[in-house]
């Protein structure tokens, strides 16, 4: 006879450890004036509003799990938009980062290697997994890949094709937020009954 268990991402205890958004501010290296921006300038629709809030009075209390460094482009863009879905949904959020929380970062390989940053995870009462997302919503993936092609026919420096990728990603940034948002709804929770 063969028994199948749910794997533990998390327990209460682990979750207990992360930090709160404002644990998380205090101890932000990189980046925390472009946090704050994103932060402060970011709002969730109200009609995403109003779902994420029925969802969490239907599966709630729902947890929010959130992996990330304060140095990458995409977590400095993405915990800004976890949070003010935790916020929206009345979902509690904790932050834990990668570096310091390898074992849950394996939990989350992206294509299972790669250690893609942010993650959002969300559990219900019961701490199972309702689903997850990682780094950054395709639009993202298909615009630096179109721009990563046409950079590298003009033969520029490294520091070069970093410096116009910054640049234009400043265009972008809204629109990767609120695509996350409908990513968040449409793709990881509207599948979860």
């Amino acid at each position: 006879m063969t028994t199948t268990t749910k794997k533990v991402i998390i327990t209460p205890e682990r979750y207990a450890q992360g930090l709160t958004w404002s644990q998380y501010v205090d101890v932000i290296k990189a980046n925390k004036e472009r946090f704050q921006q994103f932060y402060n300038e970011f709002q969730v629709k109200p009609e995403d509003a109003e779902y994420f809030r029925k969802y969490n009075a239907k599966r709630g209390p729902v947890r929010m799990v959130v992996i990330g460094e304060d140095w990458c482009p995409d977590v400095v863009r993405g915990i800004p938009v976890a949070v003010r879905v935790a916020e929206a949904g009345g979902f509690d959020l904790r932050i834990f980062p990668r570096d310091e929380n390898m074992d849950l970062m394996n939990e989350y390989l992206w294509r299972h290697e790669f250690l893609s940053i942010p993650v959002i995870s969300f559990f219900d009462k019961d701490w199972n997994e309702l689903g997850h997302w990682i780094e950054r919503p395709a639009l993202g993936y298909k615009w630096a890949a179109d721009l990563s092609d046409e950079l590298a026919q003009q033969g520029l420096s490294d520091e070069d094709r970093a410096r116009i990728a910054r640049e234009r990603r400043a265009g972008v940034q809204q629109e990767w937020m609120q695509e996350t948002v409908r990513e968040l709804r449409e793709q990881v929770l509207y599948r979860v009954p």
